[in-house]
């Protein structure tokens, strides 16, 4: 049950082989530049957001140079942007970023070949604002406990997997980094309540590397369906003669993929009748921590974030559903 967007493509690899020679020499100059300090996920997107605009200036601005292009011609592709691709705000605001990065890294190397170019991108084309574009799942206790009971009786990996995930908050490539051996029951922290990975994951952040942490889960929650898989798993590899430490698998014993997770995905869907996907699993953590009036500032280290404002963007909680001991003064009024 997939939310829904619209999606228009207009690039091709035929359309990309005509992109002005000169905007290709100085768009590849950039990301190899780019390269050395940002992680190959970043560099991929540069490319896309890159492309897709050089399509557009091949097809409606005649094929310009990137350093010829006139301030409308800018706002004419973030017009066309919007209205023809209907892309949304965080996608605007990205290619927004991507262009002033290329138009910094051109201010800053080829000065003595256009001498009189400026990055203009962002005083001319505003930030858009933030915008809902998919329908957002907000869980329930009582759909995440019925999930995991149904899962415990028909797939304790999956299981596993979503307690995990509701346990740490982790994103779903972090999940598929774990390993068996970091999941140590003697090694706690934050008074015994969580289970602390004996080694870090890269999490995302700025970097090549990203950003090493140390993740945490709620250990009693967690620890009644790793136990339980842990020694299913081991089953599975001894029968198809596989030997990794990958925590999770695909049905041939080798290391569970993206592409398995979304099968997962489908199955936890089917069984609410709700979207389902791992980022709700992590607003789902948060929450829970933020109902259990847990100080932002520990829902920061636990999380692994480097400010407190991630929390108000993750907390999906109201006001009415905190407990305050403090009402108890009000009994007797």
């Amino acid at each position: 049950m997939p939310r829904k967007t619209f999606s228009k493509r207009i690039t091709s690899e035929e359309l990309t082989k005509q992109i002005l020679p000169a905007n290709i020499d100085l768009m590849e100059q950039f990301l190899k530049d780019k390269a050395i300090r940002t992680s190959d996920k970043t560099i991929t997107v540069y490319r896309s957001n890159l492309i897709m605009f050089f399509t557009w200036n091949l097809q409606h601005n005649k094929n310009k140079r990137f350093t010829e292009i006139r301030k409308i011609e800018f706002s004419n592709f973030f017009s066309y942007a919007s209205t023809e691709l209907k892309l949304g705000s965080s996608r605007l605001n990205n290619i927004r970023s991507t262009l002033s990065s290329f138009s910094v890294f051109i201010e800053r190397f080829y000065d003595d070949i256009y001498p009189e170019f400026r990055n203009v991108i962002l005083t001319v084309i505003e930030s858009a604002p933030k915008e809902v574009r998919r329908e957002k799942t907000i869980l329930t206790d009582e759909q995440v406990e019925d999930l995991l009971d149904h899962l415990s009786k028909t797939d304790v990996q999956e299981a596993c997997w979503l307690a995990l995930a509701i346990c740490s908050g982790a994103r779903l490539s972090e999940l598929l980094s774990f390993e068996v051996d970091m999941i140590d029951e003697n090694r706690t922290a934050f008074g015994d309540m969580f289970l602390e990975t004996t080694k870090q994951i890269k999490t995302k952040g700025r970097g090549k590397a990203g950003k090493p942490l140390y993740k945490y889960i709620l250990k009693d929650k967690f620890m009644p369906f790793f136990n339980v898989w842990k020694e299913e798993r081991e089953k599975i590899l001894k029968a198809k003669k596989k030997s990794n430490n990958s925590l999770f698998l695909r049905s041939d014993g080798n290391p569970a993929t993206k592409t398995t997770v979304k099968t997962w995905s489908s199955h936890f869907e089917d069984f609410l009748g709700v979207p389902l996907y791992t980022h709700a699993l992590r607003h789902y953590f948060v929450t829970l921590l933020s109902r259990k009036n847990i100080p932002y500032d520990l829902i920061q280290a636990i999380v692994g974030w480097s400010s407190s404002e991630m929390i108000k963007i993750y907390d999906d909680s109201s006001i009415s559903e905190k407990s305050f001991p403090e009402l108890e003064n009000l009994k007797d009024v």
